[in-house]
């Protein structure tokens, strides 16, 4: 994506050179959401960044086999890709799922725009994609994204918002930005994952060990109107994928 096409995905008012930026990153941070769920985890992921696709990788493939792969390709297949489309990926984290994309899928044809509030993932992500696509990245709240409105073909989020601060916010903001009829991919681990992998692990336990998960409560934060809406569950119910049209 050039930068006038990425300028024109902007909401009104906004300029891309009046952003600051660390390397290639656009800083467009809101600091209203700063707070709570999100400062907790933003400050976790930033700590794990520099392990975490080593160790989803190694452990994951040590414990799961090749079952997690197949789950991450099951999500990618939820979405309906065509070449050349404007996509925006909400908590795009290292942007590893972009390994997982539908046979036949160029990601270089897509123009590809990636979110997220972790500032140290958004660099593992940086160094392991630019070259390979052509990838704009900002440092933003999943609450508060900077697009206009109606601007993406595919709009989707995997991992992240079951401890989002503001989940209804987060899901509104996500169909503000989609194009009228985009289906709409929300995606994350029950809560069985949850209380199994992160409350025992060594690096997150003391993130996650308070931490509920209440998939009513991301069912009801999806926005009225949606239509198509669609609860699956996958990897044996460790992860859930919400799905909605716009």
């Amino acid at each position: 994506m050039t930068e006038s096409k990425l300028q024109d995905k902007l909401k009104p008012g906004l300029k891309l050179e009046d952003f600051q930026k660390e390397g290639e990153i656009y800083l467009a941070l809101n600091p209203d959401y700063l707070s709570g769920d999100n400062a907790k985890y933003m400050t976790m992921y930033n700590k794990l960044s520099r392990w975490y696709d080593i160790g989803e990788r190694w452990f994951g493939r040590l414990v799961y086999g090749n079952s997690l792969t197949q789950m991450r390709r099951e999500l990618m297949e939820e979405i309906e890709w065509q070449n050349g489309l404007s996509v925006l990926y909400v908590s795009i984290g290292t942007g590893s799922d972009l390994r997982y994309l539908p046979k036949g899928v160029d990601l270089k044809s897509l123009d590809l725009v990636g979110a997220d509030i972790s500032m140290g993932m958004l660099k593992k992500c940086q160094k392991a994609w630019s070259q390979k696509t052509h990838l704009h990245l900002f440092n933003a709240c999943a609450e508060d994204l900077p697009f206009a409105d109606n601007s993406f073909d595919i709009v989707y989020h995997v991992g992240g918002i079951n401890f989002f601060s503001d989940k209804k916010k987060a899901m509104q903001e996500m169909l503000r930005v989609a194009k009228p009829g985009t289906k709409i991919l929300i995606a994350d681990e029950t809560a069985d994952y949850v209380d199994q992998q992160y409350k025992k692990n060594h690096f997150s336990k003391d993130y996650f060990k308070d931490a509920e998960v209440d998939l009513r409560e991301i069912e009801a934060a999806v926005p009225a109107g949606v239509r198509e809406k669609e609860m699956k569950f996958l990897w044996g119910g460790k992860f859930y994928a919400l799905t909605f049209r716009k």
